[in-house]
């Protein structure tokens, strides 16, 4: 639940100030939204993280701060709309030993609709006090991506040719999404081929994009760009492939193929 005292303001305000009254949401309905210069008290329970909203008008920097009033561990995730962690967007330091305290400050790349996650490890209750703070600063936006984000991102097929793509983090590029549905069951595998740079390529069930599915970072044949996973599908089954380099800045170009093996 929401502790409203702390915004120091009636009801009526709240309402409009917080965009709803009542217990926290689950996941996947709307969040409160956090308001800079105001602190909320919540809670997390069993069924899975806390979630928050933030509207940018324009690019700039988060800071977020959060207490646990208990003994949980927390740690904090700022992602896009999508649910997408943004480039540095977690934090799991335990200021001063307390793993209930968290607090960064992250880079919005542009005016939209962000989340701010509040998770426990293992799962678990906790209750914490959380607060964020505004400072908007156009000059760091970034171009959108046209498929930076799950829900822009391309669509592959099984058997179609090697596709040549690029990341370059130094351009706001830092990682390609790429989607597949399997017309029928059997065993999928994702591969990415690069001469040079190291690549890392990640697995998503959809509306899952903060924990992977599977995780390659294998070097294959000791070569940091090749990469593979293997996943087994039903049919009609649908699957999100994340590429990224492991240095957020680099520039690699690289190809991605799908196999597939029917049962």
């Amino acid at each position: 639940m929401i502790d409203r005292s702390f915004c120091g303001v009636t009801s009526i305000l709240l309402t409009l100030c917080l965009g709803l009254v009542g217990p926290l949401p689950a996941l996947g309905q709307a969040p409160v939204t956090l308001v800079s210069g105001e602190l909320l008290e919540g809670s997390i329970s069993w069924e899975g993280p806390t979630l928050f909203g933030f509207s940018a008008e324009t690019a700039g920097v988060l800071t977020v701060v959060v207490r646990a009033a208990d003994e949980a561990d927390l740690f904090l995730l700022v992602t896009d709309a999508d649910g997408q962690p943004l480039p540095e967007g977690r934090s799991d330091q335990d200021l001063g030993g307390d793993a209930g305290a968290e607090q960064f400050a992250v880079t919005l790349p542009r005016a939209g609709s962000y989340q701010v996650r509040v998770e426990t490890f293992g799962g678990g209750e906790g209750s914490f006090k959380i607060g964020v703070s505004w400072l908007p600063f156009p000059g760091l936006a970034v171009p959108a991506d046209p498929d930076g984000s799950p829900s822009s991102a391309t669509r592959i097929r099984v058997g179609q040719e090697t596709r040549s793509d690029a990341i370059d983090g130094a351009k706001g590029d830092y990682w390609d999404w790429f989607v597949l549905k399997a017309e029928k069951g059997g065993t999928l595998t994702v591969t990415t081929r690069a001469e040079e740079g190291d690549l890392i390529l990640e697995a998503f069930t959809p509306g899952e994009y903060a924990e992977a599915l599977e995780r390659s970072d294998q070097d294959l044949q000791g070569n940091s760009g090749n990469e593979a996973v293997t996943l087994i599908a039903e049919a009609g089954e649908e699957f999100y492939f994340k590429v990224s380099a492991f240095s957020a800045g680099a520039s690699v170009p690289y190809r991605l193929q799908v196999g597939f093996i029917p049962n």
